[in-house]
């Protein structure tokens, strides 16, 4: 396995993200979601890479790699949502739409 996760200090960590494989609204989303944990931060490394730098909030027993390795399998988990919405959204609308249009 190709190996994405670089230690900066002892309290921070990088993901290198392929923009290939996923798109910038999922790792917006799964940011979002570790904001309670780390500070996160979002940059452009290369044409292809968006590195997430994770940084601790504190000293607690929280696992900075656990934490990481959590993030890639929620960056999986939004990716996915983000391909289920594209092809399935209009699907979804259109039932909210018939569910709550008046009855005649």
């Amino acid at each position: 396995m190709k190996e994405i996760v670089k230690k900066i200090s002892d309290n921070q960590l990088l993901i290198e993200v392929n923009k290939k494989i996923y798109e910038f609204e999922a790792i917006l989303q799964t940011s979002y979601k570790f904001t309670d944990k780390c500070y996160i931060n979002i940059d452009s490394i290369s044409e292809d890479i968006i590195g997430v730098y994770f940084k601790k909030k504190d000293e607690g027993d929280v696992s900075l790699e656990e934490v990481v390795d959590k993030f890639c399998n929620e960056l999986i988990d939004q990716q996915v949502r983000v391909v289920v919405e594209r092809s399935c959204g209009s699907i979804r609308d259109e039932i909210v739409k018939k569910a709550f249009s008046p009855i005649n």
